[in-house]
């Protein structure tokens, strides 16, 4: 289970998007969740992997066990896999694929669009920059008028810097201080705008 965000890095980050919402009309929401999703999947191909090794274990072991008693001891077995793997996000990266992993956090971030009022902003700048940290990923969502006013190339760019590699909170500040130049120049801010949405990052443990 990942911990709280240090206070120090979501004041780094509230700050960041200060400054970009100060320079551009965009209104840019951070949310990290220490995970997208139970992964009960995972906990159970890890329970049943273990389950099945001391099946191995107990058929081929030397000593002899009565069968009531191998059928007890396979369920324990896959009842204490089953308790590993929830208490463990490197079991659940482990029994998961990448595409899985992506896939899910895609879907939760898409949800957290919605969600969070980004995609009702009065001028249709809503940005969401959305960290899950067990998939290591960050997703980034844009209303209609940014991806009409930032050219594609540029936006991929920004993209490709949030997908480049294992994401932290770290990561997640570079890109925001990315965007911050880029929207300022392409979606400038307009006399009369108006800060719509918390600036302060949202954290979520489940």
């Amino acid at each position: 289970m990942a911990k709280k965000i240090d206070p120090a890095v979501t004041a780094q980050l509230t700050d960041a998007v200060r400054e970009l919402e100060q320079r551009s009309c965009a209104e840019v929401v951070i949310e990290i969740r220490s995970r997208s999703g139970s992964y009960s999947h995972a906990d159970a191909r890890f329970a049943s992997l273990l389950a099945f090794l001391g099946l191995l274990v107990l058929l081929f072991s030397p000593w002899s066990f009565r069968p009531g008693w191998v059928a007890v001891d396979v369920a324990l077995v896959w009842l204490l896999g089953l308790f590993i793997a929830r208490k463990n996000d490197t079991v659940r990266r482990f029994m998961t694929t990448e595409r899985e992993r992506v896939t899910q956090a895609r879907q939760i971030a898409s949800a957290a669009f919605h969600d969070r009022g980004v995609a009702n902003t009065a001028g249709e700048t809503g940005v969401l920059v959305f960290l899950s940290q067990l998939e290591g990923h960050i997703e980034l969502l844009a209303d209609r008028a940014v991806l009409q006013g930032v050219p594609s190339l540029e936006w991929n760019r920004v993209a490709a810097l949030a997908h480049g590699r294992h994401a932290t909170t770290e990561t997640l500040l570079e890109v925001v201080r990315e965007l911050t130049p880029l929207l300022e120049r392409c979606i400038p801010i307009k006399e009369g705008d108006v800060d719509e949405l918390c600036n302060v990052p949202r954290f979520e443990s489940e």
